[in-house]
């Protein structure tokens, strides 16, 4: 169960709810008509303000908590960056990464529990970088491993700042030193590697003019301009698009920074929950296992394979699989909007103001919708016969409608290559019991306690 809300549908026995969160008016809904309208609608395009300033104040904006008129603009520029053709480019890196993990899940196989999380987090991070910035982390840098455990720190303080501000006392968080050091550091890492990318196609383009990346001062981003040099080549991937982007003066050195603190922060966290939420699934529910390890046999005979875009349209029951697993541990469990001025959707009118949660979790697990099993793990939710037009307007694991999630189909394609390395070379099995469970949303979802996995070799 997820705390927080947890009791709040159950004491209210429905499924929209008006309340007050400190000084602000809350509408909190798991409907999804109305969950429908409101992701639908033009004119609640913003984020809940109250849900998202912390995180836009944290990240330095971004498509993530950007305000409306922002986030049009650069999710319109952006979209190249994540085209399906882009996205089968990437197929190369996300080969080796799939190929690295299964390495390095080698030394844990020693018939002990283990913690898998933080070395999914760490590896997800390195396809984030590579596949958005260009950078490769090599085993030395010790970077990416830090990285990743200082951006959960970040989440987790940004969290405590959002539930201060429904009562006003926001602001104390930032007195906290390491919460600011911490930020200014992903800032600062992210700054070198756009600096670093900048001075590679100088380098390559000899023949421009050169730019002085010792100048650009990364705390004072916001107001200056540099000449970029010119980039001969299409746009491949994020950063070379958004360099081009700046280049043409349709993004400024800010866009740059807070658009890929975002990307890179949410491709590697969300993507290594999700995986890891997966193979629990799976150690937990040995016939589900079996029958896609026999699945990924099939199209996957040999241990040491590449993954290619056709070969993932032949593995059906692994789509049911993570859209179970999305089901039952959405990435990211509430979502919100905010009301800007009165704002009548469908039969309903939202007054200027308010500020709409949409509890994702619940919605996924309402029994009327998903059965009497909505709160167990089974991959035949999404069979022909169980999965109908119903459940698809419940199921918003990226959200949908207007602001619907970019990197989706970055993430699913990502997690299956990976998965399919782990399942076809690899058992797992787990102690900890799915009743056992408990989730807290900490921006994205998280484990309260994470359940420990045992790995077999697979012949």
């Amino acid at each position: 169960m997820l705390r927080g809300f947890g009791n709040i549908f159950k004491d209210c026995k429905q499924y929209t709810v008006l309340l007050w969160m400190g000084f602000y008016p809350i509408i909190l809904t798991a409907d999804p008509d109305i969950i429908s309208n409101v992701l639908r609608s033009q004119d609640l395009i913003n984020k809940a303000e109250v849900f998202y300033y912390s995180m836009r104040n944290a990240f330095k904006g971004g498509l993530i908590s950007s305000k409306a008129t922002e986030w049009v603009h650069n999710r319109k520029m952006i979209n190249p960056s994540f085209s399906n053709k882009v996205l089968v480019s990437l197929f190369p890196i996300f080969n080796k990464s799939k190929n690295n993990l299964i390495g390095k899940f080698s030394a844990l196989v020693d018939n002990k529990n283990h913690k898998i999380l933080n070395m999914l987090q760490t590896l997800t991070l390195e396809i984030a970088i590579e596949t958005t910035m260009g950078k490769v982390m090599h085993k030395g840098d010790g970077m990416s491993n830090n990285w990743a455990v200082k951006v959960s720190f970040v989440m987790k303080l940004t969290m405590i700042q959002t539930l201060l501000s429904f009562v006003k006392l926001d602001s104390i968080i930032n007195y906290y030193i390491k919460f600011r050091r911490t930020k200014e550091e992903l800032y600062q890492f992210v700054y070198e590697l756009i600096r670093n990318k900048i001075s590679t196609n100088t380098n390559n383009n000899s023949n421009n003019n050169n730019i002085n990346t010792e100048e650009i001062n990364p705390n004072n981003m916001d107001i200056l301009k540099y000449p970029i040099p010119s980039i001969r080549k299409e746009p491949k991937i994020f950063i070379d698009q958004a360099i081009k982007l700046y280049e043409n003066e349709q993004f400024t050195w800010n866009d740059i920074i807070s658009e890929s603190n975002n990307i890179v922060a949410a491709a590697f966290e969300t993507t290594a929950n999700a995986i890891f939420s997966t193979l629990v699934m799976l150690a937990m529910h040995p016939d589900v296992q079996q029958r896609l390890f026999e699945e990924i046999l099939d199209v996957f005979p040999e241990k040491d394979f590449y993954v290619d875009c056709h070969q993932l349209t032949q593995l059906p029951y692994l789509n049911r699989v993570i859209n179970e697993t999305l089901r039952i541990a959405p990435s990211v469990p509430i979502i919100g909007r905010q009301v800007v001025e009165d704002t009548q959707i469908g039969e309903h009118v939202f007054p200027k103001d308010v500020q709409i949660l949409i509890s994702i979790y619940h919605l996924h697990r309402r029994t009327d919708i998903w059965g009497p099993n909505a709160d167990k793990f089974d991959p035949e939710h999404f069979s022909v016969e169980h999965f109908g037009e119903m459940q698809r307007n419940a199921y918003i694991p990226f959200s949908k409608g207007v602001r619907g999630c970019i990197g989706s189909r970055y993430a699913i394609f990502s997690m299956k290559i990976l998965l399919c390395g782990l399942v076809r070379n690899y058992e797992f099995e787990t102690d900890f019991k799915f009743e056992d469970i408990r989730y807290t949303s900490n921006i994205a979802l998280k484990y309260i306690v994470e359940p420990e996995l045992k790995m077999y070799r697979r012949a």
